[in-house]
């Protein structure tokens, strides 16, 4: 289904582009916009070339869920900062700041919600060394994604302030998300 997505999304943002271009009134050849309307949709297209291109192993297959998310969140963010991109090309009025943290938003509550997956197996053949850096790994996960999830939807919300206070809240909201997320994490260990 998020290869599916993923697709569509690519296909979104070209679709975007080509109508702007065509029947947007852009002076597209006099001030260069080509480049500025087909760079992002070209690399969400080498974002999904590259999602295909992982080579898929068995030993890894735990993980492919988790790439998945991981690839499907950063195509839809790309995509989220085309169509703003192109509403400020277009003089829309549109407030391009809100992006921000909108897209650093989805970021985390993605990274939360797939850090779990990460855990590491715990081989009874591994050094002592090894096995107490994987158990620090494994009990830190949680408590580390809890935080990041939290500050992701409040992130969220920072798109909505008034723009002279987006950054200042986007900036308060991910130095204490980052803070309380490290602290959570350590003190388990």
């Amino acid at each position: 289904m998020k290869k599916l997505g993923m697709f569509l999304l690519v296909v979104v943002s070209f679709a975007v582009s080509i109508y702007v271009m065509v029947w947007g009134g852009l002076e597209v050849l006099a001030e260069g916009t080509v480049v500025t309307l087909f760079s992002i949709p070209f690399a969400l297209g080498l974002v999904v070339i590259s999602f295909l291109t992982i080579p898929k192993q068995l030993t890894f297959e735990r993980y492919q869920k988790g790439m998945e998310s991981i690839f499907f969140i950063l195509v839809m963010v790309l995509t989220i900062i085309h169509i703003g991109l192109v509403l400020y090309l277009l003089d829309s009025g549109f407030p391009i700041m809100m992006l921000v943290p909108i897209g650093v938003g989805l970021i985390l509550i993605a990274t939360a919600n797939t850090l779990p997956r990460f855990q590491l197996e715990l081989s009874p053949t591994s050094s002592e060394q090894a096995k107490v850096t994987h158990k620090a790994w494994n009990k830190g996960l949680r408590p580390l994604s809890r935080p990041l999830i939290i500050g992701g939807l409040v992130m969220l919300l920072c798109a909505f302030l008034p723009q002279h206070l987006i950054l200042i809240g986007f900036g308060t909201v991910l130095a204490f998300t980052l803070v309380t997320a490290v602290y959570f994490s350590v003190r388990t260990i």
